[in-house]
C-alpha cells in the first residue's frame, strides 16, 4: 500500500511541476483516478440494477406462492440460478476503497503543499482548514445532490431508491465531523471526488432513461 501511496504522491508532484499549483494538481489527479474507476462504477451500477430486477421477480413469486412454501423456495432458487447472482458489486466496492484511501493519504503526505492555491483564494495554505467553512459546506451540498435525484420528475421512471431523510441527515452529520477540521488540501480532494460522483450519477441516469425510451419505442 505504501508503494501505491508513494506513486500517487509522485503523480501529484508531476502535475505540480507542470501547473505550479498544488490545488490544481490535486484536482487533476483526483479526476484522473475517478475516471479510471468509472468502468468499475458502471459494473457496480449494473449489478445493483440486476439485483433490483431480481428482487421484483422474487416479490411476485412470494405473492403467487404464499400458500405453498416449498414451491416458493423452488421458484426463488430458480431465479437466482438463472440470473447468476454473486458478490460482484461488493468486490467492485472493495477494489475502489484502497485506491481512494491511497489518494487521500498521498495528499496528506505532501508537506510542501503549505502554500495557497488559485482555486481557494481565501485560504493561505492547503495544510490549514478552511476557517470560513466554504469548502466543507460546498462539499456537503455536492454530497447531498445525488439524494435529490429520486425526487426529480425527470428520473421518475427509473424508480430510484429514496433514502430516508433521517439516514441522509445522519450521513451528512458524520461527514461534517471531518470535513470541517481536515486541511484544505484534503477538503479539495473530497469536494472534487464528490462532484465527480454527482455528475457521474447524473450522466448514468440520463443514459439509462434514454436506453429505456429506445427499448419502449422499438416494442
Amino acid at each position: 500500500m505504501s508503494i501505491f501511496i508513494g506513486f500517487l504522491k509522485y503523480i501529484i508532484e508531476v502535475f505540480f511541476s507542470i501547473t505550479g499549483d498544488y490545488g490544481v494538481a490535486i484536482v487533476i489527479v483526483t479526476v484522473l483516478v475517478r475516471t479510471l474507476l468509472v468502468p468499475l462504477d458502471i459494473r457496480q451500477r449494473r449489478q445493483m440494477e440486476k439485483q433490483k430486477e431480481i428482487s421484483k421477480k422474487i416479490d411476485v413469486i412470494k405473492s403467487k406462492y404464499k400458500k405453498n412454501q416449498k414451491q416458493m423456495e423452488k421458484e426463488v432458487q430458480r431465479v437466482y440460478q438463472e440470473n447468476g447472482t454473486g458478490v460482484g458489486s461488493c468486490l467492485v466496492s472493495v477494489l475502489q476503497l484502497p485506491v481512494m484511501l491511497g489518494l487521500y493519504n498521498a495528499i496528506r503526505m505532501i508537506s510542501a503543499a503549505a502554500c495557497a492555491t488559485v482555486l481557494l483564494p481565501w485560504i493561505s495554505s492547503l495544510l490549514v482548514r478552511d476557517q470560513l467553512f466554504l469548502m466543507p459546506i460546498a462539499t456537503l451540498i455536492v454530497q447531498l445532490l445525488p439524494q435529490t435525484y429520486p425526487y426529480m420528475r425527470f428520473f421518475k421512471e427509473l424508480e430510484l431508491q429514496k433514502q430516508p431523510v433521517g439516514s441522509i441527515a445522519a450521513i451528512l452529520l458524520v461527514n461534517s465531523l471531518y470535513l470541517f477540521v481536515i486541511p484544505s488540501g484534503l477538503g479539495l480532494y473530497c469536494f472534487t471526488s464528490g462532484l465527480f460522483q454527482t455528475i457521474e450519477q447524473l450522466i448514468f441516469n440520463i443514459i439509462e432513461i434514454q436506453k429505456r425510451r429506445v427499448q419502449h419505442a422499438s416494442c
